[in-house]
Order: structure tokens, then sequence, then C-alpha cells
């Protein structure tokens, strides 16, 4: 069995740095072996540098490649046409991986003759203090957090993240690879390709496992900790779901409809904020649901106007 290990990296070397050090401790099992494929997608900083400095502390196993396409979806892709593996796990440049990783990920795909293996993610906060006191605990999912339990789900429909996911390559360029359309570009934060390819997989009969011994650490940084990152996210990730939906032939909600539910959501924020009477976490939850109504709504109206033109 022959693995690549694939990072697609941007503009975060110092997170590349820490991923690569983590890699330097990766066990490997008997009769398995990985290749670090690192795709360097338009940097302008010194990744180059610390991609040249780990070559020789990963040899012979790092190699990287230049993908001047800027996006995550087109890294991606670049990675499963470079990947020699017959397996190609993604990881984002900010986990740290866990010794025990690649083992729990060969022995899904030879135990449940699997297409698709996503692993468990925990978050490592920049600070002692962890989560922020206005953050409820399940929007930890929106820094990607992941846990189905201790047990193995085999044929999961559970939604699996690009942060620790590998897939069998012939399969994922069978169906064709990452729709360029969805997920992140430059500081855009856009998503939704991982959701796509995993449809687009199961409905040519590929089995998806849940492996909760591939574990990695998501590392979270201090700029992320904001509401203002929190709530970008919320509207970038509901517009590209309702791009998703509507692609996927399910008709939309009608506007003026989703026009008077945002404006809803909106008031009740600012009801909240002038009264001063709510608790931090439901205050972020009634922000959460107001940008994401904002983001539905423009998806929508972005749609309405490419027909009408």
């Amino acid at each position: 069995m022959f693995v690549s290990v694939t990072i697609q990296t941007y503009n975060r070397s110092g997170m590349l740095a820490q991923t690569l050090e983590s890699l330097r401790k990766l066990r490997c099992p008997e009769a398995v072996d990985y290749e670090i494929l690192v795709v360097d997608n338009n940097s302008k900083d010194d990744t180059p540098e610390v991609i040249r400095r780990y070559v020789d502390m990963l040899a012979p196993r790092l190699r990287s490649v230049f993908e001047p396409r800027q996006g995550l979806s087109h890294a991606r892709n670049r990675a499963l046409g470079e990947a020699k593996g017959d397996i190609v796990s993604f990881l984002d440049d900010d986990v740290a991986v866990d010794p025990g990783w690649l083992q729990a990920v060969c022995d899904a795909f030879a135990q449940h003759s699997a297409s698709v293996v996503g692993g468990r993610s925990y978050l490592v906060y920049p600070t002692a203090e962890g989560r922020p006191p206005w953050l409820p605990a399940h929007r930890e999912i929106m820094y990607s957090r992941l846990d189905y339990g201790p047990e193995t789900l085999v044929g999961t429909d559970k939604e699996l993240f690009g942060l620790n996911l590998s897939v069998l390559k012939r399969v994922a360029i069978e169906v064709g690879g990452f729709d360029a359309s969805f997920g992140r570009c430059g500081n855009n934060l856009a998503c939704g390709e991982e959701k796509d390819l995993l449809d687009r997989i199961r409905r040519v009969g590929g089995i998806v496992v849940y492996e909760p011994r591939a574990v990695v650490g998501h590392r979270v940084p201090p700029e992320r900790l904001t509401k203002k990152w929190l709530l970008r996210r919320a509207y970038h990730g509901a517009i590209s779901v309702e791009q998703a939906s509507l692609a996927g032939g399910n008709r939309p909600e009608r506007m003026g409809t989703l026009f008077v539910h945002t404006l809803r959501c909106w008031g009740a924020v600012a009801k909240a904020v002038f009264n001063r009477r709510m608790s931090p976490e439901d205050l972020f939850e009634r922000q959460y649901y107001a940008a994401a109504n904002l983001g539905r709504l423009v998806a929508v109206v972005k749609r309405a106007s490419k027909r009408e033109g």
C-alpha cells in the first residue's frame, strides 16, 4: 500500500513548518510506504524556504509542486494528479498529525474496502483559556472540530472534513475530483468542496468510513478567535451550501420570504444588543443565524441575477 500524504498551503509558512514537524514523528506500518507532497498554492511568503528546510529532514519522502491557479480545490486537484500513491490523503497546513494516524488510515482502507476515510480532529487553541466564553461548544465545528465518537462508522453519510480526509485516487479522479467552483480561494472563506466530492463518490457506490483512530489536532490561529471571523465564516459557508443545493436541482426559498426572515434575524440581534439581557453564547447564536441567512439570501439573489442575464 502506497499513500501520498498531501498538504495544500497558501501564505502560512509558520503553520506549515509545524505540520511538517509533526510528520517527522509519523510511524509507518509494515507493508506500507508513503510520500509527503506539499502543494504551494501561489504563496508569497517564505513557504519555499520552509519546504527546502524540511526536504532534508524528511528525506527521501518530501517533495513539492507549485500550483498557480488560486483556490483550494485547484490545489487539491493538483495533488490528485501529482500523487504517486493509490491512496491520497489531504491534510491542512495547520494540523498536528498523530504518530499513529497513517496506521489507522491504512487499516480502515484495508479492513472495510473503503473509497474514503475521514478521521477525528480536535482543536488546539493558542491560549490556555481555550474556547472563547461567547462561543457555544457546538459551534466549534466552524473550526473543523469533528468527533463522532469512539466507534468506526462504515458506510456513513455523515460529513467529513478535508483537514483529515483520504481517498482512493482512482475513485476520486473517476468522479471528477474537486469542483473548483467550491472551496476557499485566497482569503475567501467559501466551502462545500469536500461534501460535493463525497456525495459523488457515494452515488457511484463508494464506501465512506469514519475512523476515530486517525487523529489530527487543528491549530486555531489567534486571528480567527474573533466574532468577525466566525460570522464571515458563517456567511460564506451559507452561500456555499445554498449554491450547492441550487446546483443540485433543489428549489430556492422565495426571495421575498428569505429577505423578510433575514431582516427579522438582524432585528433580533439589534434588540438583544440594545437590551443587554442575553448571555454571550445566546447572542452569538443570533448573530450566527443572521449572518447565515444573509449568505443564503445573497446566493439566491446571485442565482436569480444570472438567470435573468
